[in-house]
């Protein structure tokens, strides 16, 4: 690991509040990952709405997928699919990312989850739009979802996005204009959108009480290698003190791109060692 100093917990005199989940990968069996994440002391998974679990694709089997949440004791983080495209220029192709996003939404209440993640981000093309003009597409779809996510009562985890306006050094001026948003900090996206670990220490400081989810994620720097914590070269101690100096609680999820029990273990037990008293 990037760092030689565990007890991050001990050193400002407590824990931190950590709720500690992971993404159920593409080609994870839903009730096993759960089974699984029970049995090793998860306090949620993630779900993302895409490919095999897109919303249409699972909507029959909400009531059981509620079920085996229910009974191993474990909590739910739905991500809505990023390949929706919530910014589009096209008014009729945003308005029905919006209202894919929304049943999301609301498959999400069915399955019992209290946070929603999604991307405030456009796809439209850069030479044919101005970066105002990207900007307030990315507003106008924000101006329904934010909205939505709390009727229903979802927190809605706006995430820091690697490239477009609202990467990491942009995301205060977002939380600004959405009050009623909260902020998933993606670690490796903030890092490769130009922001250190001191840095993220100082942002996830100012704004920890608007950051209501983690996407704990390392890398190597190249791109987004969703690399369990320890496996790359971020270092989470800083990233973690400032969230402990601030007192922060909330939830935070290994977004790993594996789907091998043991490597999402060991980045769980990376981060115990980080966050254990001194």
């Amino acid at each position: 690991m990037p760092t030689n100093d565990p007890g991050i917990g001990g050193a400002a005199g407590r824990d931190p509040d950590l709720d500690l989940g992971f993404t159920v990968g593409l080609s994870m069996p839903f009730e096993e990952s759960v089974a699984w994440a029970a049995d090793e002391g998860f306090d949620f998974v993630e779900l993302l709405l895409d490919g095999p679990y897109a919303r249409e694709r699972i909507v029959d089997r909400r009531a059981s997928m509620r079920t085996t949440l229910d009974a191993g004791g474990v909590d739910l983080v739905v991500h809505l699919p990023f390949a929706v495209d919530p910014g589009s220029p096209f008014a009729p192709v945003r308005q029905g990312a919006v209202a894919e996003l929304v049943a999301g939404m609301d498959l999400a209440v069915d399955l019992g989850a209290g946070t929603v993640v999604f991307h405030p981000s456009s796809d439209a093309w850069d030479l044919g739009w101005t970066a105002t003009e990207r900007r307030e597409f990315v507003h106008a779809g924000l101006d329904d979802l934010v909205p939505a996510a709390r009727e229903r009562d979802l927190e809605p985890c706006l995430e820091n996005v690697i490239s477009g306006y609202y990467d990491a050094t942009a995301f205060p001026e977002l939380l600004e204009r959405y009050p009623d948003a909260s902020m998933t900090f993606d670690t490796s996206h903030a890092l490769l959108a130009g922001m250190d670990e001191p840095g993220m220490a100082s942002f996830c400081r100012d704004h920890a009480d608007r950051i209501g989810h983690l996407h704990l994620v390392d890398t190597r720097g190249g791109g987004d290698e969703h690399l369990p914590v320890g496996m790359g070269r971020i270092d989470f101690a800083a990233v973690f003190a400032g969230l402990t100096e601030a007192g922060w609680s909330g939830t935070a999820t290994l977004e790993v791109g594996t789907e091998d029990y043991d490597t999402i273990a060991l980045g769980k037990r990376h981060v115990e060692e980080l966050l254990a008293p001194a």
